[in-house]
């Protein structure tokens, strides 16, 4: 009994010295410091990004450039193979991991009857809902509504180069991903 009411008091007394606020901590801890030795940086990156020249954001500019550079380096890839793309949605691909389990090909996609497996269309599903946000559904409508039918074609325009970003993404994070044992 004395023992609980000792560990009673001692919780309490810590709670009541740290409320009184001359006796606590007033020095920087060690992400106030880091935080003040990267603002200068930060503050640069920040005011070239988000400056306009000639009223377009530098930030839409740099975007702008890597997609068309991840485009024509992979010579139109988001054109050319946009019947694979298709052809993958429809679960055309499907048929060539239903194997018998003896003869399946190790680091494949198999079976959807094993446990744990999906197919081609469910891995790209699950893909898709992570990277397409309810902004990108939401925002079609109000662009379109502020924009006029015009902005479809833009946005179809920015479909397409983003099509090669997200090439270079996906295949950068498969690349250079680490699988654990667990």
């Amino acid at each position: 009994m004395t023992v609980s009411i000792l560990r009673l008091w001692a919780v309490n007394a810590i709670f009541f010295i740290n409320a009184i606020p001359g006796w606590t901590q007033t020095g920087k801890g060690l992400d106030e410091k880091i935080n003040e030795a990267f603002m200068p940086a930060a503050l640069w990156w920040e005011g070239l990004i988000f400056t306009s020249l000639a009223g377009v954001p530098i930030v839409l500019i740099l975007l702008l450039v890597g997609a068309l550079w991840f485009t024509l380096y992979f010579r139109f890839a988001n054109i050319r193979y946009f019947t694979t793309a298709l052809s993958i949605v429809k679960g055309n691909f499907d048929h060539l991991e239903r194997k018998k389990p003896q003869e399946d090909i190790p680091d494949t996609i198999r079976d959807e009857s094993h446990y744990g497996e999906v197919n081609h269309f469910q891995a790209l599903a699950t893909a898709i809902s992570g990277t397409v946000g309810l902004g990108n559904i939401s925002m079609v409508a109000v662009a379109i509504s502020i924009g006029g039918p015009g902005a479809a074609f833009w946005m179809i325009v920015a479909g397409l180069l983003g099509m090669s970003s997200k090439l270079v993404e996906c295949t950068l994070g498969v690349k250079y991903r680490e699988i654990s044992e667990t």
